[in-house]
């Protein structure tokens, strides 16, 4: 049997093919620390698994509609107007199974294959691959190598008559890098200029803005440039904020043109998404705000005690990150160096020899796209952070 050429092509995933290795290592007995995370690794929170169980026994064995229930996409709204000082209705709203299926059906109902997607680097490792499956060109932004940030004299630079969707993600997976309102509205001010520009605007950690007080959202662009609202679609999902990966919902708000075909897309795939997490969901956004909050006071602890672990290790630099909960360190002064005789040319060198012989799991930049760089997420144990330290100087000491 052959394969279709786009599948052939596609790389899995790396950060899930690096936590499956790291659980493979710890079915060995190793002492793996595994900071390839992506999702939280607290609990989700008491009310949200109360509302479940009653959820449960009031009934929700049934198919949801494709567009998600309607209480659910009210709340959705309610949230997001909230946020943004806007006037989404329910209709602007489409709930699917994840953030990153939401991003792939916008994706699939915005491009054609001669149009362009413009992504910056870094960026989350799907959306090129995203990008490639519908058939569209990818076009990579290389950003401010200092911040990581987009500006808007860099997006300038990439904009062609092809260009139809720009990909923003703030607070950054992976650098932790944060656009200001004043940052949003330069960039907002170029993308008025093309009208046929619009933009996914993937918002998945935006109540985690480490040094803003805990009941902040971040900077978005609908703030900077409300007059954008038709032309941007809002991503977001239950995963990361309310500590919920493993109950697949995610959401879109977008014109209701987009969402019809979102929602058709969604019928056609995976139909909906669970109907006892989107119940479960409803009330979320008005009864978890303490335990977000709380969250919020951890990760900003969490930061501190990796940024102070690793500061003492002179071959390696990095940006305390503004948002998120990871840790983007520069390896670059590692390269032509040697470990037990294997040479160390690259970041994705570092990482697999960590993981080899150390049992410490970090994502490459070469994932991301900017090279010399790896991903470390730290909302982990102390304890683990500090393994993680003790392991880098282990590594860094037997090179030469």
């Amino acid at each position: 049997m052959i394969l279709s050429k786009k599948i052939q092509v596609l790389k899995p995933s790396a950060v899930q093919a690096l936590s499956a290795r790291a659980k493979e290592q710890t079915a060995q007995g190793k002492d793996v620390v595994n900071l390839a995370l992506g999702e939280p690794t607290w609990e989700c929170f008491e009310p949200i698994k109360d509302t479940a169980m009653q959820s449960i026994q009031k009934g929700c064995s049934h198919y949801a509609p494709a567009v998600g229930r309607k209480d659910l996409r009210q709340a959705i709204a309610k949230n997001i107007n909230q946020h943004l000082n806007l006037n989404y209705d329910f209709k602007n709203v489409t709930v699917s199974i994840g953030a990153k299926f939401c991003l792939f059906s916008a994706l699939q109902t915005l491009a054609d294959p001669t149009d362009e997607v413009l992504i910056p680097a870094p960026y989350w490792v799907s959306y090129p691959s995203m990008v490639d499956l519908i058939g569209a060109q990818n076009v990579i932004v290389e950003t401010d190598t200092t911040t990581h940030k987009l500006t808007a004299d860099i997006l300038k630079k990439y904009i062609t008559d092809k260009s139809k969707i720009l990909i923003l993600n703030s607070p950054n997976n992976p650098t932790g890098a944060v656009h200001s309102i004043e940052e949003l509205k330069s960039i907002g001010e170029v993308i008025k200029t093309h009208p046929r520009l619009c933009v996914l605007s993937d918002d998945i950690y935006n109540r985690m803005v480490i040094d803003n007080p805990p009941d902040s959202f971040a900077p978005h662009l609908l703030q900077a440039c409300p007059e954008l609202k038709d032309r941007v679609i809002c991503i977001n999902a239950a995963s990361k904020n309310y500590a919920m990966p493993g109950w697949r919902l995610g959401w879109a708000v977008a014109p209701v043109p987009v969402v019809q075909a979102m929602s058709s897309l969604q019928s056609q795939t995976v139909s909906s998404a669970p109907t006892i997490s989107q119940m479960a969901m409803v009330p979320t956004f008005d009864n978890t705000e303490e335990d977000v909050q709380k969250t919020h006071q951890l990760i900003k602890e969490k930061k501190q005690t990796m940024c102070q672990a690793l500061s003492s290790i002179q071959e390696i630099n990095f940006q305390e990150p503004q948002g998120a909960f990871y840790l983007w360190p520069n390896v670059e002064s590692l390269f032509g160096r040697k470990f037990k005789n294997h040479p160390i040319q690259s970041s994705m060198d570092v990482c697999t020899l960590l993981s080899q012989h150390f049992s410490l799991f970090a994502v490459p930049g070469e994932e991301f796209g900017r090279a010399g760089y790896i991903r470390l997420y730290f909302a982990v144990p102390d304890r683990d952070i500090e393994k993680c330290a003790d392991r880098i100087k282990d590594f860094i000491s037997q090179t030469k």
